[in-house]
Order: structure tokens, then C-alpha cells, then sequence
């Protein structure tokens, strides 16, 4: 009778279950970003990477809506989402981590920075919103606000299906991320703030700000302080703001 084994490709470790390899991991690998079969991987080509660029713009800019039906939490999937095309958008990434026994990619975005770092590896600074300009409505990625940040993560996986003595693979990309819907306040004035974030209070509502700008180049020298100085849209939440603070607490 053959034993099963189970090695850790990142160590010297054999266990004899799975489930104690995953656990291996977890514990001795947590934020791994070696990955071994790295050199069998054919870089993509850039007019590939542009393919599904776009493909991941129009899932999220699809999924973005202008009333209370098109808001909370979203589940994307991308079918047939070439492992390499992954690597080549996010490895570089601080929070990308690759888990062997799963052959499973994650990368994490949160907070503005996050957006700022979506729009660069996407190539398109629009991709977090969409407008309607007839209702003066946009529909966005919800990333920050006064509750705290919020994550936009994405995981490829590879999925597996055997039959006929034959196996067949393929690679799936999901995405999972929270939008909200505001309607437009017309206020481009420049405006000196001490944080990044400004909400106030108004009612059951929350004025929250969704950043537009560069965050890594916001900061000016004013006399003896550091402030800043920007030019930002303001928006109003459409459904009151606690809605989201389960939502948050459960993000953190």
C-alpha cells in the first residue's frame, strides 16, 4: 500500500497530510513570494497584459451602479486568467504572497493608496468609479472613509478537472471588494486639509471624500507646517453610513 506523501516546496518538510503541510505553511511561510516554478512561466506578451487589463476594468466598472440595489459587497470571477498575466500585475506588490499546497496567488489593496496603486497597475485612473452624469450619481469602490479602509483583494487560483485519465487545468481570478454610491457636490476650490480623508456630519448621512489625486504627492511645505493642499470632488453618501460599519469592523 503506497503512503501519500506531502512536501513543502519552499523546505525540506514532508508531512502526511495535507492539511498539516497547509498548516506548515501558514505558520513558517506565512508571507511567502518565492515561488519554484517560477522559470517554466513565458513572460506576456504587453499586448496581453493589455487584453486583460481590460478585462478586469470592465468586471469592475460593471459592477459599479447608481441606487442602494448596486452597493456592498462584490464577488468578481474571471475565468481562464492566465497565471503569468497575474504575476506580471502583482508581484511587485508589498502584500502579494503565493501559497504552494494551493497553488494560490493573493495581492491585497486597501485604503487610497491602494486605489492610487490600482489605477497604475491597470493603466487607467477612472477604473474605481463610474458616473452618471444625468443624476449627477457616481458609483465607486468603496477604499476609505471615516470608519477606516477598506480591502480590494485579488486571488488567482488554479482549478483542476480530471476525467478519462486526463487532467485539465486552468487558472480563475476572483476579486472581492465592497461599492458605494454618492451623488456629486460641485466644489473643485482648492482646499487645505490636515489629513488625507474629510467627512462630516450631516443628518443620517456622512460627507465623505473620494480622492482623485496622487497620494504620494499630495504633501506641501506651508510657512512651518506640513498640510496639504489638493483639488478634490466631494460626494454624499445615498444610504446612511452605518451601513457600512459592520462592514468595516469585519475589514479590519
Amino acid at each position: 500500500m503506497t503512503t501519500c506523501t506531502f512536501p513543502c516546496l519552499l523546505c525540506s518538510k514532508i508531512y502526511d497530510t495535507k492539511k498539516k503541510l497547509q498548516s506548515h505553511e501558514r505558520t513558517k511561510h506565512k508571507n511567502n513570494k518565492s515561488i519554484p516554478h517560477y522559470h517554466i512561466l513565458d513572460k506576456p506578451s504587453e499586448e496581453i497584459l493589455s487584453f486583460y487589463r481590460d478585462a478586469i476594468i470592465i468586471r469592475l466598472k460593471s459592477s459599479l451602479g447608481f441606487n442602494r440595489h448596486s452597493i456592498g459587497k462584490k464577488h468578481i470571477v474571471i475565468d481562464a486568467f492566465p497565471e503569468s498575466v497575474f504575476l506580471s500585475l502583482f508581484e511587485n506588490e508589498n502584500s502579494f504572497k503565493y501559497i504552494p499546497s494551493q497553488r494560490k496567488y493573493q495581492c491585497i489593496l486597501e485604503g487610497a493608496v491602494g486605489g492610487e496603486i490600482l489605477k497604475s497597475i491597470l493603466k487607467y485612473n477612472q477604473v474605481i468609479f463610474r458616473e452618471n452624469k444625468n443624476t449627477s450619481t457616481k458609483g465607486y469602490i468603496l477604499l476609505e472613509d471615516n470608519d477606516g479602509q477598506y480591502k480590494l483583494t485579488f486571488i488567482w487560483r488554479q482549478k483542476e478537472w480530471k476525467e478519462n485519465d486526463k487532467l485539465f487545468l486552468t487558472g480563475i481570478l476572483s476579486i472581492n471588494f465592497i461599492t458605494n454610491s454618492g451623488g456629486f457636490i460641485n466644489d473643485e476650490e482648492n482646499q487645505i486639509l490636515p489629513s488625507v480623508q474629510e467627512s462630516s456630519s450631516n443628518g443620517n448621512h456622512i460627507l465623505h471624500t473620494i480622492n482623485k489625486y496622487n497620494v504620494s504627492s499630495i504633501l506641501s511645505q506651508s510657512n512651518n507646517n506640513n498640510v496639504q493642499i489638493y483639488n478634490k470632488p466631494r460626494y454624499r453618501y445615498i444610504l446612511p453610513y452605518s451601513q457600512f460599519k459592520n462592514i468595516s469592523l469585519n475589514n479590519k
